[in-house]
């Protein structure tokens, strides 16, 4: 997909922004603090349905105002124009529509504008904790398969059900044993299926990393990235789930709360056979970040047909000069690129159709006029 322009109307501290983009990079520059992840925030929303950085719309809303409002126009690969607006009071109370219509909630809009962002907490992908691994790998499959988005909405309903039954049992409440099993039958059932299904991409990410890795570096570092199902060494399926929980209950009635299931998974990472979490540089880590983040972008084109647009911020620090020639060069013929840097000189000035804004305090100023790429 193509983002041609967004308007921003009291977002964070953007008071007042219309920008247009080129087809190919657009690069924000400026020092920190002065918007320019906030305008990658601002377009990943639409894809998301919410912001990646917080929950609290307040956060999102500039000081003074009572509410914010954006206007994205694009068009898909096929040539078919879209317009999607979103507008929050402070209260939370949001409207969205997408080409005058309204929509009833905010679920709708999900995987409608596929993109991927990588900002600097993502080295997280493989030096954090399991949830960082496992948000990634949910958010991949939900781009491309809408079958598994439903089933994670519904695994995360049954397990937020039966987590407030065992909740009340461990404050001295009477637990109803019957109701209990119930919810054992579909949180075994849908949690079966997350894990397939995420082994599954899993599977498809690792050989599109593995060929991102070699090409970026101009080598093969022997990339491995293995599913560890905290219930079931061999990830059996609803069998294995049903008689974890089983084997959980008393703990579980005692504490509170669900002790087995996807929730508690796990992706190890290796490279040359050393657990990356343990053994890598920083550097390491934040390219395999990167790498993976491409390998998603690439997944997302592949399964859907359809480009999803790439926001990296402040990618350049801490990756040597080859690579991040590498990645510019991998993006160039790709993707539409937003990419965002406090330094100017991070960007080459020699990029055929590239866009090109300098933010100070929420106000925008383009270096260069906005041209379509070939």
């Amino acid at each position: 997909m193509i983002v041609e322009s967004l308007h921003l109307d009291s977002y964070r501290n953007i008071k007042d922004a219309s920008l247009e983009f080129s087809e190919g990079f657009n690069f924000i520059t400026g020092r920190n603090a002065q918007g320019k992840t906030n305008l990658l925030e601002a377009i990943h929303i639409f894809s998301l349905g919410r912001s990646f950085r917080t929950r609290r719309t307040p956060e999102l809303v500039r000081f003074g105002s009572e509410h914010f409002f954006l206007r994205l126009i694009g068009r898909s690969d096929s040539g078919v124009g879209f317009r999607l607006e979103m507008g929050q009071e402070r209260s939370g109370r949001t409207r969205l529509s997408v080409n005058g219509k309204q929509m009833k909630g905010i679920s709708e809009i999900i995987g409608f504008m596929p993109s991927v962002i990588f900002t600097p907490r993502d080295v997280e992908l493989s030096s954090g904790p399991p949830a960082v691994r496992r948000t990634y790998l949910d958010y991949t499959a939900a781009q491309v398969s809408p079958g598994f988005l439903a089933d994670l909405k519904e695994y995360r309903h049954v397990l937020k059900q039966r987590n407030s039954l065992l909740r009340s049992a461990a404050a001295g409440g009477m637990l109803d044993e019957t109701q209990l099993e119930v919810w054992d039958e579909a949180l075994a059932g849908k949690g079966a299926a997350v894990v397939g299904g995420r082994i599954e991409m899993l599977g498809v990410i690792v050989e599109r990393a593995r060929e991102i890795f070699a090409e970026v570096l101009g080598r093969d570092d022997g990339l491995e990235l293995e599913y560890r199902c905290s219930y079931d060494s061999e990830a059996g399926g609803e069998d294995s789930l049903r008689a974890a929980l089983v084997a959980a209950r008393e703990s579980e009635k005692r504490r509170g709360y669900t002790l087995a299931g996807p929730h508690y998974d796990d992706v190890m990472m290796r490279i040359d056979g050393e657990e990356v979490r343990r053994y890598a540089s920083q550097g390491r880590r934040r390219l395999l970040a990167v790498v993976l983040k491409l390998a998603q972008a690439d997944v997302i084109m592949s399964r859907r047909g359809e480009r999803p647009v790439v926001l990296l911020d402040d990618i350049f620090s801490e990756l040597d000069a080859g690579v991040v020639s590498g990645v510019r060069n991998m993006l160039s013929d790709r993707y539409q690129s937003f990419i965002t840097s406090p330094r100017g000189d991070d960007f080459p000035g020699d990029i055929p159709g590239a866009a090109s804004y300098e933010v100070e305090n929420g106000v925008f100023r383009g270096t260069e006029s906005p041209s379509k790429a070939s």
